[in-house]
């Protein structure tokens, strides 16, 4: 975003300089602000082969380290999910780079990140419900609609919202979108998950205990020394 995007698909003799700011999300009430927080989410499937399932479950640890985060998060403008990459100098050191150049510390994209984080605690989500998608564009709509207006001068007030609103009702079915429900009761575990835990316990249980016993042994080996 911006005139200076590493990732533009303008060509240099097109591009028309400006200054890029950024900004939270218009708020209705100012003094409480809320964003949506959305975005990739990545899940383990329960599997017949628990091999699978455990294959799964280690490449989403490798997701979550340090390195991985920091990496994604500098390339592709998202925060890091984990405190710990979050606090990490590394991390910190990249934000503090902030417009040192157009590519990896390209300033609208830290500036992007820096103000997502010190807005964590206004965030929220929403159940999810058939229909989403449709709502979301819908939305979009309705703001791109909405400014418009403003520029060609219209007369933009409670009537224009009226019929707007249900325009994009009509246009995206708006009145056909209904709640998924289903927080019943899914059953007991099947066996091999329930094996996959308990392997998983145990490994975790073993590798604990051997730092352990690595930690007394450094620590003993200092004293007599």
């Amino acid at each position: 975003m911006g005139s200076d995007a590493p990732l533009s698909d303008i060509s240099e003799d097109k591009i028309v300089d400006f200054e890029t700011v950024v900004r939270p999300i218009p708020q209705f009430d100012t003094s409480n602000p809320k964003m949506i927080s959305q975005g990739p989410s990545v899940c383990i499937f329960n599997k017949q082969d628990p091999q699978e399932v455990l294959a799964s479950w280690l490449f989403a640890q490798f997701l979550l380290t340090n390195e991985t985060q920091i990496a994604y998060a500098q390339t592709e403008g998202y925060i890091p999910v984990t405190t710990k990459a979050g606090d990490s100098a590394e991390y910190k050191d990249y934000l503090a780079g902030c417009g040192r150049d157009n590519e990896l510390y390209y300033d609208v994209k830290i500036k992007a990140a820096e103000m997502l984080m010190a807005n964590t605690e206004n965030t929220f989500v929403t159940p999810v419900f058939n229909g989403s998608a449709s709502l979301r564009d819908a939305a979009g709509q309705m703001i791109e609609n909405t400014a418009k207006a403003v520029r060609r001068k219209q007369t933009v007030d409670d009537k224009f919202f009226d019929t707007m609103f249900d325009d994009m009702v009509s246009l995206y079915h708006l009145d056909q979108i209904s709640a998924v429900k289903g927080n019943g009761d899914l059953g007991p575990l099947p066996g091999p998950a329930v094996a996959l835990i308990v392997a998983l316990i145990a490994a975790w249980v073993i590798i604990i205990g051997i730092n352990v016993k690595d930690i007394i042994k450094k620590r003993r080996a200092e004293n007599h020394t």
